[in-house]
């Protein structure tokens, strides 16, 4: 487990998992990298204890423009090399990563791929191209691991940005249309070559309710992992823009983190 994706339907809870299992592998000793890749939710930061977001990755790497001249070269296969230094890298570590783009705290590392900030901006795409190139290129030393909070959905599977991921973590709650999207992600996780495909039930309110959906995710041949049962504490915490701390979800986590790590 290096290179995590967190993955769902919007509203399942990907951005308190990312920072459940950001801090629980920091107490344990890793070096954690959580990155910050929802181009539209504006509070994981904060989730983390983080008082600003850092600088977006994609000015590292030359910004839109660039990004956008980039796809550009590609889909004609055109061997010109790009303009932006950190493009033109072949392979990076953590520590090359200037602080102003990597911020820290008690030992959690957050970065940042982008926001969309103003009407008429137009797609993503770029976000998208950033990171998919920051997953190729980025090498993990021992003990580190990166954590990713994908964008809902699925389009993060059609832009080819998971083929450097290997774990892929899959959060449901229980309703028919998570369970369904579930299943989805699973088959696009398949695609991406991804061997090491976990679920995670949140917002779980009985073991009956939890037992109903894991057996509907067992049928379609995706582990659980484990179960975070519905803790009104981490609403509080969202309402109140606080980071998580101890709850009875990170109790939870802590279950699933042991699995994780086998």
């Amino acid at each position: 487990m290096r290179k995590v994706s967190i993955s769902g339907k919007g509203g399942t809870g990907k951005s308190m998992l990312t920072t459940m299992l950001s801090t629980i592998l920091t107490e344990k000793g890793y070096t954690v990298l959580t990155v910050d890749s929802d181009d539209s939710n504006p509070g994981l930061y904060r989730m983390l204890g983080f008082e600003e977001a850092p600088k977006p990755l994609m000015d590292l790497f030359g910004g839109e423009n660039q990004i956008l001249t980039e796809i550009k070269y590609r889909q004609q296969k055109d061997d010109k090399k790009p303009t932006a230094e950190w493009l033109n890298k072949d392979r990076f570590y953590l520590e090359d990563i200037p602080q102003d783009y990597m911020i820290r705290r008690n030992g959690q590392k957050l970065l940042s791929v982008g926001k969309i900030t103003a009407a008429f901006e137009g797609c993503a795409c770029p976000m998208a191209e950033v990171l998919k190139i920051f997953l190729d290129k980025l090498e993990l030393r021992e003990k580190e691991i990166m954590i990713v909070d994908m964008e809902a959905g699925v389009e993060h599977f059609g832009r080819g940005v998971d083929q450097n991921i290997d774990t892929a973590l899959i959060l449901v709650e229980p309703t028919v249309e998570s369970i369904s999207l579930a299943a989805k992600v699973y088959f696009l996780s398949r695609g991406s070559k991804i061997d090491n495909i976990w679920a995670i039930l949140n917002k779980i309110p009985s073991e009956a309710v939890a037992d109903k959906v894991a057996a509907e995710l067992t049928k379609r041949g995706i582990r659980v992992a484990g179960t975070v049962r519905y803790d009104p504490q981490i609403a509080e915490y969202a309402l109140e823009g606080k980071p998580l701390t101890e709850s009875q979800a990170k109790e939870d986590v802590k279950q699933i983190v042991e699995v994780l790590l086998g």
